[in-house]
């Protein structure tokens, strides 16, 4: 339909009308004016258009679009803090008294004061139904907080300082029907202890190892050695408090990187594109903003383990609400991973001594890891409209951005993380299990063959199995020159039929 036919509605008419900078939603909304509704997606946004059924009495009513919005888009915080900040209070207040017991004149009423911390002059509602705030057909939400004054539940995930949403899309419906955690535990019910333990060895080391791969390190065995450790100790810790993350930067990052609190310089990601010119993909909350914003998040992890939100759709809003952030100088995106394991193992969605090498999957294909974060960094950088590097690399921000960071829409990332861990679960944790008992077969086959050391037999199961089947004539020489061609050509039968099959 041609662009002259559509008229905005909604968030999109908000926008515009009041021309707010802000981080895109995920839905653009727009008014026929002939002909059908239609529903596409351009560029991971919803583009819907209604019939002109739908059409507003007034469209120039900005409080007529913003009980549209609340009813056919959902809670956008971002647009909703910025037009309060624009509508007079004595505007919401006329257009609650035409309406006292409405829904979304409630809703409006509720999040207005919630968010600018102004009174109307309005008595409380009395003898009517609550209503939530988020349709818990549509969002995850957290506990009810229940507002008397407004009779409306408050039902969101955390406060106005730090608010995150994740919107329950069929994709992550179906991924909570798959039931990993169950999955999981029949695997680990069909093997022997002593398999799994060496399966779980062999997990733990490839997290390590995928984690430091992703930012390109490659840590010597005794930084392995203490992240793994760190891995494993995960399920100990009682809730992530600043102390606690402090604690951990400080033990995963080289000694002179170590922070004895959050950052106080303006944080970044960039690339150098030639000696004197960087190119910046990511900036990072002011530091001034950078205290309250994390202080929040914190009390948002103490508000989502009290709640029935699924423990993956947990993990991803801490775990990536924690990067976007990007507290430390150092270190942020293996504690960003870190908590991944920390959420899946105290919400028991991880069996106790198990986790699933999530690392590995993104390491994998490094590209969708990337193109996932700038689902939230592109439009960011769009967003933000005044900064300034300085030719020896300090960036200086001058626009307000703070807002960018509060309202986050997490639920790509939520999709992300149960597809990572789909991935772990079959191509590693299965693979490994099946891996090792293949092996162990192979091992006693081959000592039927000829009772050799250990040692040996891990040898030329390897250089036979990487060589497609075949003893390379070098490897016989070299290791195996005791061993008749008859006992080679048997081992070689062993390992093709256990290991290559």
């Amino acid at each position: 339909m041609a662009d002259d036919q559509l008229i905005e509605i909604g968030y999109n008419y908000l926008v515009k009308h009041y021309k707010l900078n802000i981080i895109p939603y995920h839905r653009m909304s727009y008014i026929a004016k002939t002909g059908r509704g239609s529903t596409s997606i351009k560029n991971n946004q919803e583009i819907v258009v209604y019939p002109n059924s739908y059409a507003l009495a007034d469209a120039n009513d900005v409080l007529q679009q913003l009980e549209f919005a609340l009813k056919h888009e959902g809670i956008h915080l971002e647009v909703l803090a910025g037009c309060f900040s624009n509508i007079s209070s004595a505007m919401i207040t006329s257009f609650v008294k035409q309406k006292p017991t409405g829904k979304y004149a409630r809703i409006i009423w509720f999040l207005y004061e919630w968010l600018t911390e102004n009174k109307l002059t309005l008595p409380d509602v009395k003898n009517i139904p609550y209503v939530d705030i988020l349709d818990p057909k549509k969002y995850y939400v957290g506990g009810d907080q229940k507002s008397k004054r407004h009779a409306v539940n408050n039902n969101l995930l955390g406060n106005k300082t730090f608010c995150p949403f994740v919107r329950k899309t069929a994709v992550l419906k179906k991924f909570e029907r798959k039931n990993f955690s169950l999955m999981t535990k029949k695997l680990m019910s069909s093997v022997d202890p002593a398999v799994l333990m060496r399966a779980t060895n062999y997990l733990y080391t490839k997290e390590t190892k995928s984690s430091f791969g992703i930012e390109k390190i490659n840590p010597d065995v005794k930084r392995t050695a203490q992240f793994i450790a760190l891995l494993e100790s995960a399920s100990t810790i009682d809730r992530l408090d600043k102390k606690e993350l402090i604690m951990l930067q400080n033990s995963i990052v080289e000694k002179a990187y170590r922070d004895i609190d959050y950052r106080n310089t303006q944080n970044y990601v960039g690339e150098l594109t030639h000696l004197y010119t960087q190119k910046i993909h990511y900036i990072s909350p002011k530091p001034t903003d950078l205290s309250a914003l994390m202080e929040n998040l914190l009390l948002c992890e103490t508000k989502l383990f009290d709640s029935d939100v699924h423990p993956v759709v947990i993990a991803a809003i801490l775990a990536f609400g924690f990067v976007f952030l990007h507290p430390f100088e150092d270190g942020n995106g293996r504690i960003h991973r870190f908590m991944i394991h920390y959420v899946l193992s105290k919400k028991k969605f991880t069996p106790d001594g198990i986790i699933f090498p999530v690392s590995a999957a993104m390491l994998k294909n490094i590209q969708a890891y990337d193109a996932t974060l700038e689902i939230f960094s592109k439009p960011l950088m769009q967003a933000i409209e005044r900064y300034d590097l300085s030719d020896d690399g300090v960036l200086n921000v001058m626009s307000e951005t703070k807002i960018f960071y509060q309202y986050i829409d997490f639920t790509r990332f939520a999709e992300y993380l149960f597809e990572c861990i789909e991935l772990t679960i079959n191509e590693y944790f299965k693979a490994e299990l099946d891996f090792i008992v293949r092996y162990d077969k192979t091992k006693l086959s081959i000592q039927k063959i000829v009772d050799m050391p250990d040692i040996k037999i891990d040898r030329i199961i390897r250089c036979i199995a990487q060589n497609k089947g075949v003893l390379g004539t070098k490897m016989r020489r070299t290791y195996f020159s005791e061993l008749s061609a008859d006992k080679i050509g048997a081992i070689e039968a062993v390992v093709k039929r256990e290991m290559l099959a």
